[in-house]
């Protein structure tokens, strides 16, 4: 009988226990969805403030870019200018440069035609001896083939 009314006891313990566990639990729930209830109106102030933030500095990184865009394009114009008032002076300079190289190109040219024209009138020159000296060869040989020919014709006879 003890044994069971220690069973019993038992029992009746751990449904305590479990029903406290599950009421601190709801406890837990409930405190931690109040909490987000509380925080959500917070993250989204803190959201809107960083949004404006981010927009104000976009805001001002953007009208520096444009500032520094408009003065470089004002120092390139003032380049422009300054140099464009060169521009005569450079074109003369460029015609001079042109005309110098041009005549020293000619002359160069004109020195290679006139070495290129005597290396082919030597070139043909030696041609031309070297074929009469064939030929005087040539005939020689041929007309002492002849006369060679002619004795053995007469050593027959």
């Amino acid at each position: 009988f003890i044994m069971a009314k220690q069973v019993e006891q038992l029992e009746k313990e751990k449904k305590e226990l479990q029903e406290r566990l599950k009421n601190q639990e709801k406890k837990i729930d409930y405190f931690e969805r109040a909490k987000r209830l509380e925080e959500i109106p917070l993250i989204k102030t803190a959201y809107e403030e960083q949004r404006v933030h981010d927009m104000e500095l976009w805001e001002q990184q953007e009208e520096e870019r444009i500032t520094t865009l408009q003065l470089e394009r004002e120092k390139a114009l003032e380049h422009k200018n300054r140099l464009s008032r060169m521009l005569e002076d450079r074109d003369l300079f460029e015609a001079r440069l042109k005309a110098s190289r041009r005549t020293i190109y000619e002359d160069k040219l004109k020195q290679f035609q006139e070495r290129l024209a005597e290396e082919r009138r030597n070139r043909l020159e030696e041609r031309k001896k070297q074929r009469k000296e064939e030929r005087r060869i040539t005939y020689y040989r041929e007309k002492e083939e002849e006369e060679q020919r002619l004795r053995e014709e007469q050593l027959l006879k």
